[in-house]
C-alpha cells in the first residue's frame, strides 16, 4: 500500500462519517495512513447528530485510540534534521502545524498528503507533491465496497453537513460528490 498522511481537515472529515465508517474509508483507500504527531493534537472534537434533539449536534471529543490501535493510522513526527527544516520552513506559512508537518514529511518521505486546505494543496502542488482529497478518498471507498446510493448519500452528508466540508468545484471528484448527495 502507498504510504499517506492525513491532514486534520481530511480526517476530521472522514470522522465526521463516523468512527466504524472513518475506518472502512481509510480501510478501503489503498493507502498506509500515516498521522503527523501534529495533526494527532488538532483532531479535538468531531460533531454528531444530537439524538436527544432532532436537528441538533453536540461535539463531543475525537477518539483517535481505535484508528491507532488497530493500525489503520500511524504516528510519525519529524526524525531527523532535515525533516526538521522542512516542517520549519513550511511552519512559517501556516497557521497550523498539522498542515506544515504534513508538507514536511510528504516531501522529504516522498508520500502522498491528504487535504482539503486549499492553501496545503496549493503548496504541496508548487512543492510536487501528490495531494489526494477527501472526495477522492471517499470515492475509492465507495468503488471498493460498493455501498447502496442511500448509504452513501448519508456518508456524504454527515460530512457535508457535521463536518461543514462541501467539496470545492476545482477539486478531483466534486462533480461525483455533488451527484452522489442528490441521487438517492
Amino acid at each position: 500500500m502507498t504510504p499517506a498522511l492525513i491532514d486534520a481537515c481530511c480526517l476530521i472529515d472522514l470522522l465526521s462519517a463516523g468512527q466504524a465508517e472513518a475506518e472502512a474509508i481509510l480501510r478501503a483507500s489503498g493507502h498506509a495512513w500515516h498521522l503527523p504527531v501534529a495533526v494527532r493534537g488538532e483532531v479535538r472534537y468531531v460533531r454528531q447528530h444530537d439524538p436527544a434533539q432532532p436537528g441538533g449536534f453536540l461535539n463531543v471529543p475525537a477518539d483517535l485510540t481505535p484508528l491507532i490501535a488497530s493500525g489503520r493510522l500511524t504516528v510519525c513526527q519529524p526524525d531527523d534534521p532535515q525533516e526538521q527544516a522542512r516542517f520549519v520552513h513550511y511552519a512559517t506559512m501556516f497557521r497550523s502545524d498539522g498542515e506544515a508537518m504534513c508538507l514536511a514529511l510528504g516531501e522529504s518521505r516522498g508520500w502522498i498528503v491528504a487535504s482539503d486546505d486549499r492553501k496545503a494543496i496549493r503548496v504541496a502542488g508548487q512543492a510536487g507533491l501528490t495531494v489526494i482529497s477527501c472526495p477522492q478518498i471517499v470515492k475509492a471507498w465507495a468503488r471498493a465496497t460498493r455501498p447502496g446510493a442511500v448509504a452513501l448519500a448519508r456518508v456524504l452528508t454527515d460530512i457535508q453537513t457535521l463536518a461543514k466540508f462541501v467539496p470545492n468545484p476545482t477539486m478531483p471528484e466534486a462533480a461525483w460528490w455533488l451527484r452522489k448527495v442528490r441521487s438517492p
